[in-house]
């Protein structure tokens, strides 16, 4: 069974553990990933990687294909992740901006020791060693608490959202809240939103405020140890060009 895996070479499972990482993925955004050169030998690898059972690929629109993994790979590199089926275009989209940003801010931070954990990592810890029925309901518990994606630096840890529509007040101020007490509690150094334009964006300024105002009315404390307010570690960003385009 091993024997047809025996031909593969560190940059065939360096594209395979990407593909798990993200779980959805373009052939391009492999391509800067890996830092390829030309786009052909990212296909080929691709085309071992199809043949052996590892990935699959989907037309997700009339010139964009988009490459899954199957469990067989996950189990073949033990790698802690979920493994769809199959997403719907909206989620798609989202996913593939995700992988845009991602991509685009390790390229900006290339001077620093540059790391991120995507959702789709945290959620495998999260429901690892649970019943189907089980993990379900603590997914349902669950999904609206997880960052997009956390980026982890040598000083700090930092969740990452890409927040493309307006959302309710509520959910926001839901959300901020949760942030707020995760940042005083240590587990994040800063909130990162990105959104695409000014609406988005003051939406969740506005949510931010509300939140603040009510910590205050309840006389809740929003500073961490070493002094920092935490609302001021709440950010609001706008989507680079290149990820919007």
């Amino acid at each position: 069974m091993l024997s047809k895996y025996t031909d593969f070479k560190e940059k065939d499972l360096e594209i395979l553990r990407f593909i798990l990482k993200h779980g959805i993925v373009t052939s391009k955004q492999i391509q800067t990933h890996i830092q390829e050169d030309g786009i052909h030998n990212v296909y080929r690898r691709l085309r071992k990687l199809e043949k052996a059972g590892m990935v699959w690929k989907k037309k997700l629109a009339l010139t964009l294909n988009v490459y899954f993994p199957k469990r067989d790979a996950r189990d073949f590199l033990d790698y802690p992740v979920t493994v769809a089926n199959d997403t719907t275009m909206y989620t798609a989209q989202h996913d593939l901006i995700i992988n845009d940003l991602i991509l685009h801010l390790k390229a900006q931070l290339k001077n620093q020791k540059f790391d991120y954990k995507t959702e789709r990592e945290y959620r495998f810890e999260l429901l690892e060693d649970r019943g189907k029925a089980e993990m379900l309901k603590k997914w349902n518990e669950i999904r609206e608490t997880l960052p997009d994606f956390v980026i982890l630096l040598a000083n700090h840890t930092i969740a990452v959202e890409a927040e493309l529509n307006t959302k309710t007040v509520s959910r926001l101020q839901k959300k901020i809240d949760l942030y707020a007490r995760e940042i005083r509690e240590g587990k994040y150094t800063d909130v990162w939103y990105f959104v695409p334009n000014g609406t988005v964006g003051n939406a969740i300024e506005r949510a931010k405020v509300l939140v603040a105002k009510e910590w205050a009315n309840k006389a809740r404390s929003a500073e961490t140890e070493a002094g920092v307010n935490v609302f001021k570690q709440i950010g609001v960003k706008s989507l680079p060009e290149e990820v919007r385009s």
